[in-house]
């Protein structure tokens, strides 16, 4: 009996030095990866478009743009799809490029993977979510409050949970959602659709009947919850190209639907204490 507890007591230990072993490589692993990203764009783009986010845990790349006009709009924040990046052609690359012409500026973050899409784990997710989090803050740090989250494919899914669930019903104001092509896979994705009172534009570009049924679950789901500011559009599919010399057809209309319904206001932000 006590050889037997003696060779757990000696598991147990060893797990524990497995553990703090492999962790500290990992770390550096993880930043040599960023490190690495980091310099490709800085070498690829202008550097200062390359920003560093996130906690010295969990360190991230985001990709950001300064609006070109004299009537600024406010902030974009951009999620890519799941196993895609903050540039990823053509469609994440040309809306973080071109939304600036229209006042708008841009921030594309890179979000973690994950193997297994509809049962990642609560860390997981608390992950997903924080990093969508402080991308948010970094926008309200460039004083920037009307804030749109772009999102594309499965990073339409944790931009809505996003909302859903980290924003109170005051927060909504001065927010906005995009979702391009959806992951027609996340089930649970009406439910969180119907908890929001914000403008929000689902664009469908995908022709299978699974995707097109999902997305009108996600209709009738803002329909019963009385939600008019949801609007679905189901579009043909398009050929997009690689010409990135000028707008496609999905960031025109972005900018359309933008401009009428996520217009950004000059305003006073009071920051004294109230009674």
């Amino acid at each position: 009996m006590k050889s037997r507890l003696f060779g757990w007591l000696y598991l147990g230990c060893l797990a524990v030095w497995a553990t703090a072993s492999v962790a500290e490589p990992l770390a550096e692993a993880r930043q040599d990866h960023l490190d690495d990203l980091q310099a490709h764009y800085r070498n690829a783009l202008r550097g200062d478009q390359v920003v560093q986010l996130g906690t010295e845990a969990d360190p991230f790349l985001g990709l950001r743009l300064q609006q070109r006009t004299a009537t600024p709009q406010g902030g974009v924040l951009i999620l890519h799809d799941q196993g895609h990046n903050p540039n990823w052609p053509v469609r994440v690359q040309q809306t973080r490029h071109f939304l600036p012409d229209k006042g708008w500026n841009t921030l594309s973050i890179a979000l973690p993977t994950t193997t297994a899409p509809g049962r990642e784990s609560d860390e997981f997710a608390r992950r997903m979510m924080d990093r969508i989090a402080l991308g948010q803050q970094r926008l309200n740090q460039e004083g920037l409050f009307n804030i749109v989250l772009i999102s594309f494919g499965d990073g339409a899914y944790w931009a809505a949970r996003y909302m859903a669930e980290r924003l109170q019903p005051d927060d909504e104001i001065g927010y906005a959602l995009l979702m391009i092509d959806a992951n027609p896979d996340r089930t649970d994705l009406p439910g969180y659709i119907g908890a929001l009172d914000l403008p929000v534009l689902d664009l469908v570009y995908s022709d299978t009947d699974w995707a097109r049924d999902q997305a009108r679950e996600r209709q009738a789901e803002a329909a019963r919850n009385k939600l008019p500011k949801y609007s679905l559009i189901l579009d043909a599919p398009a050929y997009t190209g690689t010409n990135t010399d000028r707008p496609g057809r999905t960031v025109r209309r972005i900018w359309g639907w933008l401009k009428r319904n996520a217009a950004g206001k000059e305003g006073e932000i009071n920051t004294q204490p109230t009674e």
